[in-house]
């Protein structure tokens, strides 16, 4: 009989094309992020090739689109607790392995403390519904998007800030004119959605 392991998935968000937040079930999370998917496929196929008995799978969204964090632990800090009651090593992939993937330093510290077996798998190329997915190419051009979008900050407030004004000025509410700029796609400058109180702020920091 195989030995039991849990495997752990994890993500960062893409505020500008409106994904922040993961579906609780793993399937599901993986149908919205190709990251996770990739990851739910490899672990998965490495525990069947292993013969690993995955008993548990935990997925996370990190808070911030272009670094780590410490929230990472509250999820490790479960995963360890069912490694230890059930005797289970801890799979994940590795992404550090890519040369364009920073490292997750709070990831990186918890891994060296844990008082459970690791296993980390190598990011490499994975052939997926007939396609190969290859994470150091996703995570470029992911980067390069990401760039993209922050370099155009300026414009994105300009446009957003002269929609409200004309809004405004025409004595529509707040609420009206954060449901407008979210319909026309203007998200705010973190890339969420507009709500009255933020679109309030906006405006009186520009100084209307």
């Amino acid at each position: 009989m195989g030995r039991n392991a849990v495997g752990f998935y994890w993500t960062l968000p893409v505020p500008w094309a409106g994904f922040t937040r993961l579906p609780e079930e793993i399937d599901e999370a993986a149908k919205v992020s190709r990251t996770i998917r990739y990851q739910l496929e490899a672990i998965r196929r490495f525990a069947k090739d292993e013969a690993y008995h995955l008993i548990h799978e935990e997925v996370f969204i990190e808070i911030e689109p272009d670094r780590g964090s410490e929230f990472i632990l509250e999820p490790l800090r479960r995963v360890e607790k069912t490694c230890r009651m059930s005797n289970a090593a801890l799979l994940f992939v590795d992404f550090s392995e890519v040369q364009s993937w920073r490292s997750h330093m709070a990831l990186k510290n918890w891994l060296r403390r844990a008082q459970i077996e690791t296993i980390p798998l190598f990011p490499a190329e994975l052939l997926i519904d007939g396609h190969t997915f290859d994470p150091q190419m996703h995570f470029r051009t992911w980067r390069e998007k990401q760039s993209r979008w922050a370099m155009s900050k300026p414009e994105r407030a300009a446009n957003a800030l002269s929609l409200a004004r004309a809004l405004r000025g025409q004595g529509v509410s707040y609420q009206k004119i954060a449901d407008t700029l979210n319909a026309e796609n203007l998200r705010n400058l973190s890339g969420k959605l507009w709500t009255a109180d933020n679109i309030r702020k906006f405006l009186i920091n520009s100084h209307l």
